[in-house]
């Protein structure tokens, strides 16, 4: 009954979701080419390796395709692989790092009854793992009755996700009951995943994967390297609310720096407009990166994605974005492997046991306005050994955390040789 009564919901709001992809799709080529795969049509035709069994794996957008990798490459030995995701960026950037290797990428299905079970019908996985924190009842519940292992890995449940799950326990609690393994990123994490209905001898603590990652490769830009040339300052993966506060910040930064230069790189790179007309209202000299870069201009902002690692290598602080507005923030172990200093706000949840372990270790600093931040890009550009403390703080924090990928592996790789296939 109350997996009728969800999808009951789901009809009711098929027509809303259809418009918003249909709007969406009239702007990205992405959503237009696939936009059928949304209701758990596909017109691709795998050809799977008979030997080896097949993988459904989930990563909804772009932090959980970059962090899931090194799992995803490894399975490849060990499985055929259909990765879903849920956005154009996780789309792409799917298809960038797997354009190598013999894996199906395609966006997922609505978790409407009927879109699922086609999908599931088509494709046979013996094994369905989630990547962090998607919970959907349709999909678990068809999983469950065709004896279909759902394994969640590199778990996370932050309080903001854990109270909305909790809202809607009704019809989550099923779901969340039945899931076959969480590989939960630490014991805060767990406690919630087991309060929400995860049965305890199907939790694991087992630290997030994120630790393992090593920073993408960048892609080389003449225009980018000229521009950073000079001493800049970096406020990576930007939301919408933040970049008024980060110019504000640079305004009273130049103040004391005057030739200091600050690069922009927003989350979704559409962006970069909406951003520089805020900096011109300011008047701020900005340029784009996709247009003619202009060195003697302030500020840049990149507009494309994949050169954050060369950014953190030659910036003198990094901002981290999405923390200060309640987005959850974003990955701050990037920055840190690559011994950038690391500026965060205070709504990290998303990486709510990692930004804790950072702040405790004094492996990074938090801020929660202009001011502060002005005050924190101030002190790193002038206490060098203070700033190296630091950066060598999260290094060691990194060393010390790395090795999930293996554990989280060796379960999932036990759970794949118990299905008969």
């Amino acid at each position: 009954m109350k997996l009728f009564l969800y999808n009951l919901i789901l009809i009711l709001l098929t027509p809303i979701f259809g418009f918003r992809i249909f709007y969406k799709s009239l702007y990205d080529k992405d959503y237009r080419s696939n936009f059928l795969q949304r209701f758990g049509i596909s017109k691709q035709t795998y050809n799977f390796a008979s030997d080896k069994k097949i993988i459904w794996f989930h990563a909804v957008s772009l932090g959980e395709v970059i962090g899931s990798q090194n799992i995803i490459k490894i399975l490849t030995n060990e499985a055929n692989i259909i990765l879903t995701v849920t956005t154009p960026t996780g789309l792409r950037k799917a298809k960038e790092l797997y354009k190598d290797h013999d894996i199906h990428i395609s966006y997922a299905a609505w978790d409407f009854y009927l879109f699922v079970l086609n999908f599931i019908n088509k494709n046979q996985p013996d094994l369905i793992i989630i990547f962090e924190t998607e919970v959907w009842p349709s999909m678990i519940n068809i999983a469950f009755s065709k004896d279909i292992p759902v394994i969640m890995s590199n778990g996370r449940m932050s309080e903001e996700s854990y109270n909305s799950y909790k809202r809607f326990s009704f019809f989550t609690e099923e779901a969340f009951r039945k899931l076959t393994l969480v590989l939960a990123q630490s014991s805060s994490h767990e406690s919630r995943f087991k309060d929400l209905g995860v049965k305890s001898q199907s939790l694991k603590v087992s630290g997030s994967v994120k630790y393992d990652l090593e920073p993408l490769k960048s892609v080389e830009s003449p225009h980018i390297q000229t521009f950073i040339n000079n001493k800049f300052v970096l406020a990576s993966s930007t939301h919408s609310g933040e970049d008024e506060i980060i110019l504000k910040a640079f305004i009273e930064v130049s103040r004391y720096m005057p030739t200091l230069k600050l690069v922009i790189v927003p989350r979704h790179p559409d962006r970069a407009e909406e951003i520089s007309k805020i900096a011109a209202k300011k008047n701020i000299s900005a340029c784009i990166e996709s247009k003619d870069i202009n060195i003697n201009s302030s500020i840049m902002i990149i507009d494309s994605i994949g050169k954050t690692s060369l950014l953190y290598e030659n910036a003198a602080a990094a901002f981290v974005g999405g923390s200060l507005v309640k987005r959850g923030g974003h990955n701050i172990i990037e920055p840190a492997f690559l011994e950038c200093p690391i500026i965060i706000g205070p709504y990290m949840f998303n990486f709510e046991s990692i930004a804790e372990e950072f702040l405790k270790t004094g492996s990074c600093r938090s801020v929660y306005d202009y001011k502060s931040l002005a005050k924190e890009f101030i002190n790193i550009l002038d206490d060098k050994k203070s700033t190296l403390s630091m950066t060598q703080s999260a290094t060691m924090l990194i060393s010390k955390n790395s090795g999930a990928s293996a554990q989280q592996l060796s379960a999932i790789i036990h759970e794949l040789n118990g299905v008969n296939k």
